[in-house]
């Protein structure tokens, strides 16, 4: 069997998440109707089934411009209301999943799961009864943080606030173990992260995050932060912007693009500095405007599957890479 229909029977054979796009602001601000084909974007139902994605989480990301109308939790709710019309009329295609049960049945349907989740912990407006009005309504990650601090947790891209979590944030993570939302640590500060790892009970997820060591944003992680993870027992996923990426893409800004190969390294060194169990990929499609090459849109996932198996990995271990890990953090949170 040659290496490319290898690597097609195991795409198909393996559970595909892809934990980040934030193709519901096309929805809900742009009208887009993803059931067709669309011209722009990364993401639609039909390109998903080409890529054989099976559980797309779909983020509700606040801009944090709500925060001064104290518009956040409407603008949450609209979003949420958003993904939740779009499966409500494509049931023959797509069904809103809440549990890792939930994808495996909805799967076994032939259908592509959808996961609603939250980017930005200023959507609760520092209410816990946001938070579980959110998760009731099906939310199953929310990252604590924007780019922004918020009033109880710092983020990456902020001047620190807070030095991590509040009191309130630390009300705020305990209340998501206990619910069984998944602490989501992309985007938050190396002080929160740390605070985070400290008090939680149950596995965390890197929604969207690269690899510091090799390109040197303040959105990626150290080392020391993979290795906390894999110790928690959570998941980082790997993103696809050029930006996080490629230290000669992000300096420079310049038209070269980084490539599938450079993503597949970030893969590489998270197996390697946390090991093969914690490892996913959240593409951030949808999101970000410079993709690898090779990496244009959702369509493009099983070139991830071809360019492990080449790169000598066992087909097991790709799977647990395609989803088979962030499968396993669903379970024990939810």
């Amino acid at each position: 069997m040659t290496l490319k229909n290898t690597s097609r029977k195991i795409h198909k054979k393996a559970i595909v998440i892809d934990t980040h796009a934030d193709t519901v602001g096309r929805i809900l601000d742009e009208g887009v109707d993803i059931s067709k084909r669309t011209k722009n974007g990364h993401i639609d139902i039909p390109r998903l089934k080409k890529g054989g994605i099976d559980v797309q989480f779909f983020s509700c990301w606040i801009d944090p411009k709500y925060i001064k109308t104290k518009g956040c939790i409407k603008r949450t709710l609209d979003m949420i209301d958003a993904i939740k019309n779009m499966v409500a009329k494509n049931p023959k295609h797509i069904a809103l999943a809440r549990s890792a049960s939930d994808i495996i049945k909805i799967n076994k349907q032939g259908k592509i799961a959808a996961v609603l989740c939250i980017e930005g912990g200023h959507a609760i407006e520092d209410d816990l009864a946001a938070l579980r009005l959110f998760h009731e309504l099906g939310v199953r990650y929310m990252t604590l943080t924007w780019m922004n601090n918020n009033n109880w947790a710092d983020g990456s891209g902020d001047k620190p606030k807070h030095n991590g979590l509040t009191p309130f944030g630390r009300k705020v993570v305990r209340e998501m173990n206990l619910l069984g939302m998944i602490v989501d640590i992309s985007h938050v500060s190396e002080k929160t992260f740390w605070d985070v790892l400290k008090i939680v009970d149950k596995p965390v997820i890197a929604s969207h995050s690269c690899c510091k060591a090799i390109c040197n944003h303040h959105r990626n992680l150290t080392d020391k932060q993979i290795r906390a993870v894999a110790k928690n027992g959570g998941v980082v996923c790997v993103n696809f912007y050029s930006m996080f990426i490629s230290d000669k893409f992000r300096i420079k800004e310049n038209r070269n693009r980084p490539t599938i190969d450079d993503v597949i390294d970030h893969i590489e060194h998270l197996i390697a500095v946390g090991g093969i169990d914690n490892v996913g990929l959240g593409s951030d499609f949808d999101g970000i405007s410079h993709l690898p090459i090779g990496l244009e849109d959702c369509t493009k996932i099983p070139s991830i599957t071809e360019k492990l198996l080449e790169r000598g990995y066992s087909g097991k271990d790709v799977m647990k890479v395609l989803g088979g890990n962030t499968l396993r953090v669903i379970r024990e949170n939810c």
